[in-house]
């Protein structure tokens, strides 16, 4: 192999790497505004409903509370979590 033919190569490479780094940019991640809604709405309403759970949960208030924790708390902090 040439001089030349070792650089078109090269650059034959480099464009088809070009290619593909410009079809990852423009995918789009949600098929359609009306999809990306639902799931950012999907996702908020989760969070809402973790965050009231968290609020409401006495087990959490009292760990919370505790000074010294043992392994029996941080059991009783994961499944509160959960």
């Amino acid at each position: 192999m040439n001089k030349k033919q070792f650089l078109n190569t090269y650059k034959k490479i480099s464009s088809l790497n070009q290619e593909r780094t410009e079809n990852t940019q423009n995918r789009a991640l949600y098929r359609s505004e009306h999809d990306e809604r639902l799931i950012k709405d999907f996702h908020y309403a989760k969070f809402q409903k973790n965050l009231h759970n968290a609020q409401q949960s006495k087990a959490l208030k009292e760990l919370l509370e505790k000074d010294n924790w043992n392994e029996e708390d941080t059991e009783k902090l994961l499944s509160s979590l959960r």
